[in-house]
């Protein structure tokens, strides 16, 4: 391997190395706070590695490709510094969560979160970079594997509530059962791929495709079974059971990271596999994605009307967001397409992270420890996931409602937020590529999803008429938590103000 394939790596190496250093401090030193520290030292590092990686490759205008697994690409790197900026977010959350569950004078293990945290974030890079389809494997249950544990986390805080931690232990193992019956189908469909064609490597396989006079059954059987694992990486209805239960049960941050990272990951890995193979020819997987589009997108958002819980409601509403998604895609290997993917995932990403931010922070905020100094910690009232929780919001706590708010207009695609700029993207995309079906679907959903967005805005307005102002109890969020919303609800409406600083930075990839 050369110093160039080396410095193109650096991402990943810096990752590598802040895992193994974490787990030595870990040894030595058992501390939450320092646990923490190397993680975002570790993050920060890997996005200057990235910055610096891509002016490298802005210099040569190619792309590097590194032991025949993996290639670097300015577009990857943008994807590769989208989920490290989200990682970031989600490390603060996680800060939050554990300093709440976990009694630093017991047997808790709060660091591993962190250890568990960059794991998923070495996979999800290295999915990013993957053109062989060896390293999709491995980097898919690198981060599968990683995300098991960090489900059923809640379990290991020795202060969560009782039934938080069955809750989260559910999630875990559902996703588990589940996320191994689609692996048993994807390794299978690569295997076909390897019978039809002789190759592994995308740059093999896409040969042996244009070679061929038609598709053959086998290949396009491969190719199927491929497609059924990523759409349930990315909860595509029919393929969508698990993910109210999990994100329900997973604590709140690692929701947001399946949500984010998780998902955006296996839209980076589509958009290389359909581009390197030259699958938008091939009318039987367009359809297929067509047909889950949209599906996701009306069966997400009625599904939605129906939920009283605030992570089930968003989690119906990321079904739909990635069936929105689809759209853009669908329009074939071109630069408008590509351009609406990034901008609409960039923009599912920010609010995404900020609505389940707000749920969590919440949700923190509603602890109170039992009687006696070493009993558990319980919710002081109903369970705030709940939408009856969020009544008088805004009077509770301004600021607050009025982040949540922005989130919740801007995944309903309200102006002058990213949400309104990326739907706008969407059916720019749609109308060049003519999908009048799949526009239609987008209309008729975005329609369902404006109702219960703006019932949950109207119950953060209402208050109990009887109960004065003065007696409403604030809502207490730690000042890093404060600090998060608040950047997430400015880049939000930063971006929807004045969307061609973004536009350009997509435009230059």
């Amino acid at each position: 391997m050369s110093a160039r394939e080396i410095h193109a790596i650096l991402p990943l190496l810096i990752l590598s190395g802040g895992i193994l250093f974490l787990l030595l401090q870990v040894s030595f030193l058992r501390s939450h706070k320092a646990a923490a520290a190397t993680a975002v030292i570790t993050l920060i590092a890997a996005i200057a590695a990235c910055f610096d990686v891509a002016r490298t490759l802005s210099q040569s205008a190619a792309p590097i490709e590194v032991t025949g697994l993996l290639l670097i690409d300015q577009q990857a790197l943008f994807f590769c510094l989208l989920f490290l900026l989200a990682a970031l977010a989600i490390a603060v959350l996680g800060f939050s969560y554990l300093q709440k569950r976990c009694d630093s004078a017991r047997e808790s293990i709060p660091e591993a979160f962190y250890l568990l945290l960059l794991l998923v974030m070495l996979g999800a890079m290295a999915l990013v970079f993957s053109n062989h389809f060896a390293s999709v494997f491995l980097s898919m249950e690198l981060m599968s594997l990683a995300l098991y544990p960090m489900l059923g986390f809640a379990v290991t805080g020795d202060l969560s509530p009782r039934l938080e931690q069955m809750y989260s232990l559910e999630s875990g193992v559902k996703y588990l059962l589940l996320s191994a019956l689609s692996t048993a189908l994807g390794l299978f469909g690569i295997a076909l791929i390897y019978a039809a064609c002789g190759a592994l490597d995308f740059g093999g396989v896409a040969a042996a495709v244009a070679n061929l006079p038609r598709t053959p059954s086998l290949l396009l059987s491969g190719l199927t079974l491929l497609l059924i694992t990523l759409a349930f990486k990315l909860s595509l209805v029919p393929f969508h059971i698990w993910t109210p239960d999990v994100y329900q049960g997973a604590p709140s941050p690692v929701t947001a990271l399946i949500a984010t990272v998780g998902k955006g990951a296996v839209v980076a890995l589509l958009l290389r596999l359909f581009t390197e193979l030259e699958l938008f020819s091939i009318p039987a997987l367009t359809g297929l994605l067509a047909a889950a589009s949209v599906a996701s997108m009306l069966v997400g958002n009625l599904l939605a009307l129906m939920q009283k819980n605030i992570k089930r409601l968003l989690a119906y509403s990321s079904i739909a967001h990635i069936g929105y998604l689809l759209v853009a895609f669908l329009i074939g290997n071109s630069a408008f397409g590509n351009e609406a993917v990034l901008y609409y995932l960039v923009a599912y990403v920010i609010t995404t992270l900020g609505a389940f931010g707000a749920v969590g922070l919440i949700a923190d905020s509603a602890l109170a420890r039992t009687a006696g100094s070493a009993g558990e910690y319980v919710y002081t009232t109903t369970s705030p996931f709940q939408r009856d929780f969020y009544r008088g919001l805004l009077w509770r706590s301004p600021w607050l409602a009025g982040c949540l708010a922005a989130m919740l207009l801007s995944l309903a695609g309200i102006p002058l937020t990213i949400g309104f700029i990326g739907k706008f993207y969407i059916f720019a995309a749609g109308i060049q590529g003519q999908l009048w079906l799949l526009l239609a679907a987008v209309v008729i959903g975005s329609a369902i999803g404006l109702f219960y967005y703006l019932r949950l805005l109207l119950t953060m307005v209402l208050r109990e008429p009887q109960a004065p102002l003065d007696s409403i109890e604030s809502v207490r969020i730690a000042v890093s938590g404060r600090l998060l919303l608040i950047s997430l609800t400015g880049v939000l409406l930063i971006f929807g103000v004045f969307p061609q600083i973004l536009i350009d930075w997509i435009y230059t990839l």
